[in-house]
């Protein structure tokens, strides 16, 4: 019952994420047998990207910044990428919990790095440094023994290939070492489940089988082709081999500047040839970023630091040149914006990812604020509401609680806050609660483009209460200034932002009057929620204006509006909606209004609803309600309902003798016969509007840019004369619109009836493919040349060779008009 209320109050107000905490699948384990690595019952081929999280200024480190911000920023482009695996040099710190998670939420498998850099010693012997090693690796392996997205370790790189250099003693003392790792692996996981690898440089150590050695790493990185060395490594391993790093760098030496079409070509001929060879586990890309600190003294300044080497694009290999995204510095040090070279397309393609748009503009964050009060008061465990432009491709939403939502996350100083939802002009989001209170900022990463830098104070304190988030205690009923409260009830009160204080720290004021606090804290279980129990004081006269609001530590929350009931006033209910009129068509999808039951004087109990007056052949569905909540009224016309012009429909409410009505207008649309259509289209300068009208109804209409922006879609069914409900694809601002198009379209049947509009703008991000699907499917004469804000409607059936009616305007708009005789063929 708590979770019925807390989520009825709640999780409208973050407009539909999930309120509990993380609750991630288990993924399956990747396995080695009969020399191939295989997922479950499938093989499992590695495409990988060697990760590094250095920002702008960052010196090389054995151990990966701890930020969620970079993580949240880099893993999902990875993920989107169609790689399935990063590759780590570097320690993950005790600390470091986040990374492992955005494993889980993008899909990911990890190579870990154990590096040994930090042992080196020339002036003392492996024997040495033994027990050191082995007791950090063991301590290491322990942190993420049964981490399923984890593959297995690399211990070491390219220890073999400048041994005396790193070690006093043999190469032949590294392997007797990773023998010894290898055995202590198996007493820590006795399951083997972790595999153990190192990599080399030399193919002349692929012939080597050390002992517990699971398969090669092979950081190959031959330049823009392997030539003959993938046959000369096939001959001489004795175990698997992963080509573990491949590519080449974006700078030319020869011109100082970047030739990324260059780097973007070699990375694909090279991931083709690792895949055409059969033999191979997969490959890693050998950058995820680039590197400053690799080119220069100065890891603030990208210098080109390149050396001399043959089959390299330039005759050089420049290693802080490598990623697969280019780096710029920001006005927040360490939180650096990529923006990604055509090698991200070249890979994409041959891994079966999805190309990053070409994002000009970066995203613009306007505004945080309490997600229950509307106020810029937020504190740490805060459920915030962060608004602006360009924060989103499209409106997704997830449970869980999710570090990014696509590629969007929102980053509080460089803390990842955790999403609800995602929209272009808005984020539902979590502020982490460990964060300390003061001056920081906020910003928003979208594929990658950092935006905002928003100025944010957290403060220790920042209550906020939810609207309609005050109900009577164990109930699920609201209580508001029409519902007044009596003398001594207690309410339960819905609130974020509490900062977690002691109970003594919270108060609570009804007009003026202090409210005795019952109970303060965070609600189990639910992500940012607080509740406070309070007990209304008997001293205060009736009225409908008090006010509640919830102190702490001085801080104060909104006001909210709270009656107070006299002895005489008699509790009731009534029923309320926004839409009073319902459209539907015979045959046709149900339709649904919203329905507010509000509660007066004070009343709690559940309303049950009945129909008094309603057509034949309509249905309805609407589940119990109590006061304070906004439930569907699903309403339905069966096959062959007679059509019907703005009928009544009368819903009843009852709860005890209580009762409440509503009248809903209800028009019911033909699906046979001989049916009229318009279609309106208006580009920017002709209205920016688009609407479908049916029979003389209408039934979508859009103006002035915003939702329903773009393409406007609605299909009708040819044989049983029932559309659909409108798709809007937002060609204009929305980089994935194109895609869900083409998808839209390619599902509906051959000889599906289709009306199609333009508002405002289309053709921004109209891609080729998706004008020529359009010209192909439907015969349009014009999508082709349809140019920038201009109007464009058509009327046409899928698999016609033109359509049954098209227009287009640069500057008026359109009208197409159009009678159909259904049923057809």
């Amino acid at each position: 019952m708590l979770l019925l209320r807390v989520h009825t109050l709640c999780v409208a107000v973050l407009l539909s994420g999930g309120i509990r905490g993380t609750d991630l699948h288990a993924a399956p384990r990747v396995t080695l047998a009969d020399g191939q690595l295989a997922l479950g019952n499938s093989s499992f081929v590695v495409r990988g990207v060697a990760y590094s999280n250095a920002a702008i200024g960052e010196p090389a480190a054995y151990r990966l910044a701890a930020s969620t911000c970079r993580y949240a920023r880099d893993l999902p482009l990875i993920a989107n990428l169609g790689a399935n695996t990063v590759r780590t040099y570097a320690l993950l710190g005790e600390e470091d919990k986040s990374f492992v998670e955005l494993l889980e939420s993008t899909g990911l498998y990890w190579l870990a790095g154990f590096p040994l850099e930090p042992y080196y010693d020339p002036a003392r012997t492996i024997i040495a440094r033994k027990r050191q090693i082995l007791d950090a690796f063991g301590e290491y392996a322990r942190r993420f023994r049964g981490e399923r997205r984890l593959i297995g370790y690399v211990f070491g790189n390219e220890v073999a290939r400048d041994y005396n250099a790193k070690f006093a003693g043999s190469v032949e003392d590294f392997y007797a070492l990773l023998g010894e790792a290898a055995e202590l692996l198996r007493q820590i996981e006795p399951e083997q489940t972790s595999l153990l690898t190192t990599a080399v440089h030399d193919t002349a150590e692929l012939a080597r089988s050390p002992a517990g050695l699971s398969f090669w790493c092979w950081n190959a990185n031959p330049g823009r082709s392997f030539g003959g060395l993938l046959e000369q490594a096939r001959r001489k391993a004795a175990k698997p081999v992963l080509i573990s790093e491949f590519g080449v760098d974006a700078f030319d030496e020869r011109t100082r500047q970047e030739d990324e079409q260059a780097q973007a070509e070699a990375a694909a001929a090279l991931a083709r040839e690792i895949e055409d060879a059969g033999w191979l586990l997969g490959g890693v890309y050998s950058g995820f970023l680039d590197e400053w600190w690799r080119g220069s003294p100065d890891p603030g300044r990208h210098g080109p630091g390149g050396s001399p080497r043959s089959g390299f694009p330039d005759g050089f290999r420049n290693d802080g040149w490598t990623g697969i995204f280019r780096v710029t510095a920001t006005e927040q040090p360490g939180l650096d914006s990529l923006s990604p070279r055509a090698v991200y397309r070249s890979l994409a393609a041959r891994w079966g990812g999805r190309a990053l748009p070409a994002v000009v503009d970066p995203p613009r964050l306007l505004r945080l604020e309490n997600a229950a009060s509307g106020m810029e008061l937020v504190a740490p465990g805060t459920l915030v509401r962060a608004s602006g432009e360009r924060l989103a491709s499209a409106a997704t939403s997830a449970e869980g609680w999710p570090l990014h939502l696509g590629q969007s996350c929102l980053c509080v100083g460089s803390a990842a806050a955790r999403l609800a939802r995602a929209a272009p002009d808005e984020l539902s989001a979590h502020i982490p609660p460990n964060l300390p209170p003061g001056e920081t900022r906020a910003v928003v990463y979208r594929a990658g483009l950092a935006g905002g830098f928003l100025p944010v104070r957290l403060r220790r304190y920042a209550p906020g209460i939810f609207p309609r988030g005050v109900v009577w205690a164990g109930s699920n009923c609201v209580a508001s200034r029409e519902n007044g409260a009596r003398a001594g009830d207690v309410l339960e009160v819905y609130a974020t932002g509490l900062g977690l204080p002691a109970q003594d720290l919270v108060e609570a004021v009804i007009r003026g009057a202090a409210a005795p606090v019952l109970y303060a804290g965070t609600l189990a279980g639910m992500r940012g929620v607080d509740q406070v129990n309070v007990r209304v004081p008997p001293e205060l006269l009736p009225g409908s204006n008090l006010g509640l609001e919830v102190r702490v530590g001085g801080a104060a929350s909104n006001l909210y509006p709270l009656g107070l009931v006299g002895p005489g006033d008699r509790p009731t209910i009534a029923l309320r909606t926004s839409a009073p009129e319902i459209v539907l068509q015979a045959g046709g999808e149900p339709r649904t209004a919203l329905v507010e039951v509000e509660g007066i004087n004070g009343f709690c109990g559940a309303v049950l609803f009945q129909a008094l007056q309603t057509a034949d052949g309509l249905s309805f569905q609407i589940p119990a309600a109590f006061p304070g909540q906004t439930v569907p009224l699903a309403l339905r016309a069966a096959p062959g309902t007679p059509a019907l012009q703005e009928g009544a429909f009368v819903l009843a409410g009852y709860s005890g003798g209580a009762t409440a009505r509503l009248t809903l207008r209800v028009t019911v649309l033909p699906n046979q016969g001989d049916v009229p259509v318009r279609v309106f289209s208006g580009g920017f300068k002709a209205g920016a509007l688009a609407r479908f009208d049916w029979n003389g109804r209408t039934l979508f209409s859009t103006s002035g840019g915003g939702p329903g922006r773009g393409l406007n879609v609605l299909s009708v069914n040819p044989a049983t004369g029932v559309f659909s409900a409108v798709r809007s694809l937002d060609t204009w601002g929305d980089e994935q619109a194109s895609a869900a198009l083409l998808e839209h379209l390619g599902r509906l049947p051959l000889g599906t009836i289709v009306l199609m509009a333009v508002a405002d703008e289309a053709t921004y991000r109209l891609t080729e493919e998706a004008r020529t699907g359009i010209a192909g499917w439907f015969g349009s004469q014009f999508i082709r040349t349809l140019g920038y804000q201009h109007s464009w409607a058509l009327i046409g059936r899928k698999g016609a060779s033109k359509p049954l009616a098209e227009a287009a305007s640069p500057d008026r708009q359109i009208l197409l008009e159009r009678v159909l005789t259904l049923p057809q063929p």
